[in-house]
């Protein structure tokens, strides 16, 4: 699976060249359009690196403090784009402990020999140290340590409460479970939940499977609950 690279920047045909370069040296790119975006990932760690389009026209530069303040972001490899003549951008994204800088125009090698030489040695670390975690049925596959999913090869997204709910069900392939059950499940702390709230959250990882995956399916059991199920057997 590729290392997935979150681009945060506004300006749409900037990503799409970015992306394109990455992809060719082996990477996969996401666009965020903020700071806030990167900070509000759930569960864990979702991205390999991040790297911030800092213009004049946006707060890119003052917010990268916050990136390396959060624990859910302050380990991601990070680097900087900023314009010549922008001194106090440079200075703003150094004080907030931004790995690289780099000043337009810079050569896109500069930029994928830093990626190389930080997200590929830790993404083998991470792929040796959950080996063992690794949940696969039929086309899914769930890296519990490293909170991601994958089918045929391609990372899908899962929210928190998704994302519990199937690596249950993963556990427990073909097993019916009930709606108390699978709130337990999802809100251990939480009361109050509703089964209506269960339905919904099932809905949306059922309509995930659909459109991601041949082989896996979740199966209602009338009156009895939900199961996962390979839509093959």
């Amino acid at each position: 699976m590729k290392p997935l690279i979150a681009i945060c920047s506004q300006d749409a045909d900037f990503y799409l060249l970015l992306s394109y370069i990455l992809e060719v040296e082996g990477f996969s790119s996401a666009l965020v359009s903020s700071i806030d975006d990167m900070r509000a990932i759930e569960p864990g760690p979702r991205f390999d690196a991040v790297v911030l389009d800092c213009r004049p026209d946006n707060q890119l530069a003052q917010e990268s403090a916050r990136l390396k303040r959060d624990p859910r972001t302050r380990t991601l490899p990070c680097v900087g784009l900023v314009y010549a003549g922008a001194e106090q951008q440079h200075l703003q994204l150094l004080r907030s402990g931004v790995d690289r800088c780099f000043v337009r125009p810079f050569a896109p090698a500069m930029l994928l020999d830093f990626l190389h030489s930080r997200v590929m040695p830790q993404r083998q670390g991470l792929n040796m140290a959950s080996s063992e975690r690794v949940l696969i049925f039929s086309d899914l596959e769930m890296q519990i340590d490293t909170y991601r999913v994958y089918c045929t090869g391609k990372e899908i997204a899962l929210g928190p409460i998704e994302f519990k709910l199937l690596r249950h069900m993963l556990e427990h392939p073909g097993k019916v479970f009930s709606r108390k059950e699978l709130i337990g499940v999802a809100w251990p702390n939480v009361t109050g939940v509703s089964t209506r709230t269960v339905d919904v959250h099932i809905s949306q990882l059922r309509k995930l499977l659909v459109e991601s995956s041949s082989g896996a399916g979740i199966r209602t059991v009338r009156l009895a609950g939900y199961a996962l199920q390979n839509k093959h057997g």
